[in-house]
């Protein structure tokens, strides 16, 4: 059997769009399939923040999202129908909104239609039945007979992979014992549509995420799990009591969308790559919706993942560097494991004293300045770095694995981000400084193909005045090089060529 496609990617939601969107844009022939017959047209997750906005940006730009949501201002705490605290995420700082209220189907319409443009289509109904992997291919059996061999496989199909499932990969975790309710409604004079509403209520847990014209995804917890009760659906008229008694307020629904009833599980597996058959998002790990994080971070899974198994396949890399991948991504999925769990723990707990914290101390907490930008960053996902990882080594600089900043490029409203429209790193003089051409043409040479080169430096050698704002963020003096990954991430920031020269040389050699 000969390999016929660089890639498969099993699975059609946000993770496997986006690897897909990912390796086409690089031109890495790919193929997407998905067992289930068309596009879900379920809302699902609820919010795009920041964070997946920014590492987006180079395949699709943000507007094309922003056509289709609201921006996310802020967070309200309520409680027997008074506000007891509200975090504000203040306006727009720089290119992206802080966070997107945008239902999962036209977040997923949005990606897909990138990929179209690009001639890769989803195989709608197409299941894969039986994975076997060795050194140098895959082999696939699908469940219409064909039998296909690949050079990788992306497993993205959620959290009951099959990919998974077949390798015989554990998924340790436990189930939480609770039930959980959610709805999409249509409320009549639900309030502002730009935050997100918590209410504190000892019946239990009650969020409203606003989709606009009086739309609102409602999430409320039901009680522990009864092992003998059938698993049901709520009903319009369970939900609206739910409403009206844990938040004090008469609430009139006008439409419910989608009823349905959810449990919650906390899992990851040990590892994301085996041989060549490497896990991505939900596959890989799942964890409390608490935070909108799943969706997110699982986008983030695919970014990070992409542009390396894409040097892989190009040979501008050694497979080698797709261990990173797991040593980067796998943290940070334990993270938002543990955090969104015990956040949810918090927020669901019968016992007096956390109850006590719950209505009384943590609304005062999360209003003081200092908790509210870190509160605001966690959520948005600005706050995940890769300092002290193998492409960011500790003492190497103080930027290196540090997210890019998000500021003015020039007077005409870019940002820094608009300059990331390639396919690999982009490296940034900033001046000439002591730095001479001839050096120069070394980070070039050392770079390698698909490289964005962006000379910021005026006739006398100083900072072009585009780029000073950039040079301001990130206290660069003149003769400065700034490499920014593909996933705009930093590299080195140094005035020393050799630094970057080694950067660069590890990536293309990573052993």
């Amino acid at each position: 059997m000969e390999t016929s496609i660089s890639v498969l990617v099993c699975g059609a939601g946000p993770t496997g769009l986006v690897t897909a969107l990912e390796l086409a844009r690089r031109g890495i022939d790919v193929r997407i399939v998905d067992a289930e017959q068309k596009p879900s047209q379920l809302s699902k997750a609820a919010v795009l923040w920041r964070r997946s906005l920014e590492v987006l940006h180079p395949s699709v730009p943000v507007e094309r999202f922003t056509a289709h949501g609201r921006p996310v201002h802020g967070i309200q705490f309520e409680a027997n129908g008074s506000v007891l605290q509200e975090i504000d995420f203040g306006g727009q700082a720089g290119r992206f909104p802080h966070g997107l209220f945008i239902p999962q189907n036209k977040t997923e319409a949005v990606l897909n239609e990138a990929l179209e443009s690009l001639g890769v289509q989803v195989e709608w109904g197409t299941e894969v039945k039986d994975v076997s992997s060795c050194e140098e291919h895959v082999d696939v059996h699908f469940s219409d007979g064909e039998q296909s061999r690949f050079s990788w496989l992306v497993g993205a199909d959620g959290a009951h992979s099959t990919v998974r499932k077949c390798l015989g990969i554990e998924f340790p975790g436990a189930a939480i014992d609770q039930r959980w309710l959610l709805a999409d409604l249509k409320l009549v004079e639900a309030g502002q549509e730009d935050r997100i509403r918590m209410f504190l209520s000892t019946a239990g847990l009650l969020g409203l995420f606003p989709y606009g014209n009086g739309v609102w995804r409602v999430i409320a917890d039901a009680g522990p799990i009864d092992p003998e009760t059938p698993r049901v659906d709520p009903t319009c008229e369970d939900i609206l009591h739910i409403l009206r008694s844990r938040s004090g307020l008469d609430w009139t629904v006008e439409k419910a969308r989608w009823l349905s009833e959810f449990r919650i599980n906390e899992r990851q597996v040990d590892h994301y790559c085996h041989g060549r058959v490497i896990l991505a998002g939900d596959a890989a790990h799942i964890h409390s919706p608490a935070g909108g994080q799943g969706m997110n971070t699982s986008i983030q899974d695919a970014v990070n993942l992409s542009w390396k198994l894409a040097m892989v396949i190009k040979n501008q890399a050694a497979s080698a560097l797709l261990t990173t991948y797991q040593d980067e991504r796998h943290p940070v999925g334990a993270a938002v494991v543990e955090g969104s769990g015990r956040m949810l723990r918090v927020m669901m707990s019968r016992n007096p004293l956390i109850r006590f914290f719950r209505r009384w101390v943590l609304p005062y907490i999360v209003g003081l300045p200092p908790m509210r930008k870190e509160a605001v960053n966690r959520l948005s996902e600005v706050d995940v770095e890769y300092c002290g990882g193998p492409l960011a080594p500790t003492g190497a600089d103080r930027w290196i694995g540090r997210r890019c900043p998000d500021v003015v490029w020039g007077d005409d409203g870019s940002s820094v981000y608009d300059l990331f429209t390639g396919t690999g790193c982009t490296v940034v003089r900033l001046g000439r400084g002591s730095i001479p051409d001839a050096l120069w043409e070394r980070v070039i040479r050392a770079a390698g193909p698909d490289v964005i080169l962006v000379d910021a430096a005026m006739p006398d050698g100083a900072v072009a005045e585009e780029a000073k704002a950039f040079a301001q963020a990130l206290a660069a003096a003149d003769g400065t090089i700034v490499v920014v990954r593909p996933d705009s991430y930093l590299g080195p920031v140094s005035q020393d060529i050799e630094v970057v020269e080694s950067w660069f040389s590890q990536l293309h050699n990573f052993e």
